[in-house]
């Protein structure tokens, strides 16, 4: 089993192990067998997309009495399908959870990897606990403006307020370390916000995009923590329900293509803090993201339409893409 130490001018100092042969991933597979939680985080091109490649499936398992867990890097493209299947097995199994960030892309990436349909169970998405916690933590509407109107223009979302109150702008991982000051050195998130995410499907990988696997895991498991110090993530069995329910959001349908902006875009999608299913009969058809959602998750006017009726989020995606299409004509016309 190989083992790598990062380099020691890096303000983070990770030991991970790199899964690339049967008898490394064995290893890997008895240590995290007897975890009851696990923290995952994928890597590839364009992960989890139509014509995508999944390249490594890093996995985590906390160490008592150790500030970092201990980190496994497998190689997703190397070993064959026969040979992860341990690993998938891992995933689905309710009796470990699974922490994740995000996980819609990497979830979608493992169900479509040659037809293994993979679903995962007992998953908690740490993006969704930041969403809730905003409310504990006394971000009322000003505050969600805030956030929305670098993504919007800022007088729609004045204008429209009944439109925006259930309309959130989501936060990568790097920007909830900084807002939830986990203890983490700044220039190591400067590093990672610099990153290239180039050579993925290069074999062998460098050192260096090792290192940056392994450290998503670091910043997961220490955001984790975190949280639950916090108390955000107390409602253990309704943001499971609700992680769940974002985790699987592609994997009902086809799978999603590059340039989807109606599915590629930076707002929590409608439809996943509820916990009940909306059914066809319920709910409506949106156009834009294709999903059937119930009857709040539309003004009253789309409601009302027959066809080509867009939900409130995806209403706010067009928004986006007209303003900025504005901008490129305006600009164009100023050369």
């Amino acid at each position: 089993m190989v083992k790598h130490r990062a380099a020691r001018n890096t303000t983070i100092h990770l030991d991970f192990t790199v899964c690339n042969t049967e008898d490394t991933l064995a290893a890997a597979i008895q240590a995290l067998q007897g975890s009851r939680t696990i923290f995952l985080d994928c890597e590839g091109e364009k992960l989890g997309l139509k014509g995508g490649c999944l390249s490594l499936i890093s996995l985590g398992m906390p160490v008592p009495d150790a500030e970092q867990p201990r980190i496994y890097i497998i190689d997703a493209l190397v070993l064959t399908v026969r040979t992860l299947r341990p690993i998938f097995a891992i995933l689905e199994t309710p009796d470990i959870t699974k922490i994740v960030f995000d996980g819609r892309m990497d979830h979608t990436a493992l169900f479509f990897r040659k037809n293994t349909k993979l679903r995962m169970q007992n998953v908690v998405d740490l993006q969704l606990a930041e969403v809730k916690s905003r409310a504990r933590r006394g971000e009322g509407w000003m505050a969600q403006r805030t956030r929305l109107s670098p993504y919007l223009p800022a007088n729609e979302v004045k204008r429209h307020v009944a439109l925006y109150e259930e309309v959130h702008k989501l936060a990568g991982l790097e920007q909830v370390v900084r807002e939830h000051q986990v203890d983490v050195p700044q220039e190591q998130l400067t590093a990672k916000a610099n990153f290239t995410h180039k050579n993925w499907i290069k074999r062998p990988l460098s050192r260096t995009y090792l290192q940056y696997a392994a450290t998503d895991i670091a910043l997961i498991a220490r955001l984790r923590a975190k949280f639950s110090a916090e108390g955000y993530l107390a409602d253990a069995g309704v943001l499971a329900a609700q992680s769940l329910r974002y985790v699987n959001m592609w994997t009902h349908g086809p799978q999603p293509l590059l340039g989807d902006v109606y599915k590629l875009h930076a707002l929590l999608p409608l439809g996943i803090l509820i916990l009940d299913d909306v059914t066809d009969e319920a709910g409506k058809y949106c156009a834009g993201c294709g999903r059937t959602l119930a009857q709040d998750c539309f003004s009253a006017s789309a409601w009302k339409r027959a066809r080509g009726r867009s939900c409130l989020v995806c209403r706010a995606i067009g928004v986006r893409l007209e303003w900025k299409d504005a901008f490129r004509r305006a600009v164009g016309k100023s050369r």
